[in-house]
């Protein structure tokens, strides 16, 4: 049903002639309305702080540059670490010798970590490629053309 026109007035209506916008409860003004495109929050969220392990982690993999004889090598922070340590023990320090084991095993840990983590994920992927053979009939290939 088409609405009946009001006399003198053109059939698309200006905006003076349209119903006054309301103010009130959940209508705020026009002109403290967020703009089109525009946040109410450009900053953002706050980031949140970083932990030990990810400070540790970023400064043992920035890179240095570390005289060695009459060269400059450039190399983590991580490698510098260890040559340092091997150096000294080796140049009569050998109280360092005992820091070694330690960086290895916090290496090896870190490592241990990641290759657990991935080790999960390849379970769990694992179990819905089995469940989606399953349903759909297909059988399962360890990924060289053979059946397992």
């Amino acid at each position: 049903m088409a609405r009946k026109q009001k006399p003198g007035s053109s059939v698309r209506g200006n905006a003076a002639e349209e119903e006054p916008y309301l103010v009130g409860y959940g209508r705020p003004p026009t002109s403290t309305q967020f703009k089109p495109g525009i946040s109410g929050n450009p900053k953002g969220r706050r980031k949140k702080p970083p932990t030990f392990s990810e400070v540790t982690e970023q400064v043992l993999n920035k890179k240095v540059a570390m005289r060695i004889g009459d060269r400059i090598l450039r190399m983590t922070n991580r490698e510098a670490l260890v040559q340092a340590a091997i150096r000294q023990a080796l140049g009569g320090k050998p109280r360092l010798l005992g820091v070694l084991p330690g960086i290895i095993r916090f290496e090896d840990e870190r490592l241990q970590g990641r290759a657990e983590t991935d080790l999960n994920l390849a379970a769990s992927d694992e179990a819905i490629l089995a469940d989606f053979l399953a349903r759909h009939g297909g059988s399962k290939s360890s990924g060289n053309g053979e059946p397992t």
